[in-house]
């Protein structure tokens, strides 16, 4: 009996416990629902939809191609801040050479005050140019940007005539550069599709496109420094150093930039699964202590990488058109496939099937033909846009048949105009000739007569 009553009791005082402790599981139609809400959302998204930017000027650029995938007033004048040292980095990398010895001179040192970036040269340091433009593209230094070009140029106003001497040669028309670092001057500005161009030719030198995605470069000591100099990236991007929120693990460089005039201004690059991209974002905002610089950048990287993909445009080896073959024995045709294989970067919703071809082939095709032989052109395009245009070649040999050859040479000549004249005018000069033997005959005939 005892122990029906405390089993009883230990019943009834588990019973609200279990009530209470127990957690309402959703229906599977709130579930459902759920679900069903994010997926229509997700569905809303296309690649036609690029992430806003609060900058004032934007390039999205494929940097295989230099196709512009997304723009924001690309070509408004803007200051570029420091990321003029792309051109100081570039040039210094062409004109000079990384193990020369280099010593600061008073003309390069004198303009920098603390007012610029600068890493602390002093007039007769001597420093490896490899120091001078790490510290100018890793640590931002003005005072390296003065120092390179004097080395280079001969003083200061001779390089920054280089730098936009340089800069009409990239095509960059709406630049001028007033000096080497990119401290505020009215008359030193550019444009964020001039500043994609000089990014995506500067990222084609291997040896600036390893230095800018550098986090840390440790200088050794100089005849005026006898401790080492640690110089930090100032792009977010590609260091967890200064600010690790903003680290991207696809970022490969390159340069920030920052005045009161010009704004927050960041040239980067990007690379995932073979698509690469420049992004340069001029005059962003800097608000709650948010770089958006770094942020509108990384969204407009993810973006393409979320919804983009090389699309197979022409694949050599792919029947694209046949055609009939003049002369081909046993009635071959002659298949053709592109000459070359052309990836293009279009919206992952976008394959080779829903593409438009227009195939133009040459006027005759003629046995004999040999694989490989060009025949035609073929030319890709999307929503009216040209995407690839490339040489169409046989895929196959295809042989001559003699016997139908002379059979269409004999055909030729029975049937040409000019055998026909050349008869008519044979047949009309042997009418001339008998006629005229004729009428000599009865001349004869009619003076033997009389004579007889």
């Amino acid at each position: 009996m005892k122990k029906r009553i405390l089993a009883l009791l230990l019943a009834f005082s588990l019973y609200p416990v279990s009530l209470g402790n127990a957690a309402p599981s959703p229906s599977p139609s709130t579930s459902a629902k759920a679900t069903q809400t994010e997926t229509q959302e997700e569905e809303k998204r296309t690649a036609e939809d690029f992430p806003e930017s609060t900058a004032e000027g934007v390039v999205l650029m494929e940097r295989n191609t230099g196709k512009i995938l997304y723009e924001k007033n690309k070509a408004q004048k803007l200051y570029p801040a420091s990321t003029t040292k792309i051109m100081t980095g570039i040039l210094a990398l062409e004109k000079g050479n990384l193990a020369d010895t280099v010593i600061a001179s008073k003309e390069a040192i004198a303009p920098i005050t603390n007012k610029h970036s600068h890493m602390g040269i002093l007039v007769g340091e001597e420093l490896t140019m490899n120091d001078l433009v790490h510290g100018l593209l890793v640590y931002s230094a003005n005072d390296a940007a003065n120092v390179i070009g004097v080395h280079i140029a001969g003083s200061l106003e001779a390089f920054v005539e280089m730098m936009n001497q340089k800069a009409q040669e990239l095509g960059m028309t709406n630049t001028h550069f007033a000096n080497t670092h990119g401290f505020h001057d009215d008359n030193h500005y550019t444009t964020p599709e001039d500043m994609a161009t000089l990014a995506r030719y500067a990222m084609e030198n291997p040896t600036f496109a390893e230095i800018v995605k550098t986090d840390m470069y440790t200088m050794a000591p100089t005849n005026k420094y006898k401790e080492d100099r640690f110089l930090s990236s100032t792009n977010h991007l590609v260091s967890r150093r200064r600010n690790g929120k903003y680290f991207y693990k696809y970022a490969t460089g390159i340069k920030t930039g920052f005045t009161d005039e010009a704004g927050n201004c960041l040239v980067s690059s990007a690379q995932k699964d073979g698509v690469d991209l420049i992004c340069v974002v001029m005059k962003a905002d800097h608000t709650d202590g948010e770089a958006h610089s770094f942020t509108d950048s990384k969204a407009l990287f993810d973006h393409v990488f979320d919804f983009y993909h090389y699309c197979p445009v022409a694949v050599n080896g792919e029947i694209e058109a046949d055609s009939v073959v003049y002369e081909a024995k046993d009635q071959i045709r002659v298949t053709l496939t592109p000459k070359d294989n052309i990836d293009k970067l279009l919206p992952k919703t976008v394959t080779k099937d829903v593409l438009n071809k227009e195939v133009t082939l040459a006027e005759k095709i003629e046995a004999p033909i040999a694989k490989g032989d060009v025949l035609g052109e073929i030319v890709y395009s999307y929503q009216g846009e040209e995407l690839a245009r490339t040489e169409l070649i046989a895929s196959n040999d295809v042989e001559k048949d003699y016997i139908l050859a002379a059979i269409h040479i004999a055909v030729k000549i029975v049937t040409s105009p000019i055998l026909w004249i050349c008869i008519i005018l044979l047949l009309f000069v042997r009418y001339r000739i008998i006629k005229a033997r004729k009428k000599r005959r009865r001349r004869q005939r009619s003076r033997q007569r009389y004579n007889g």
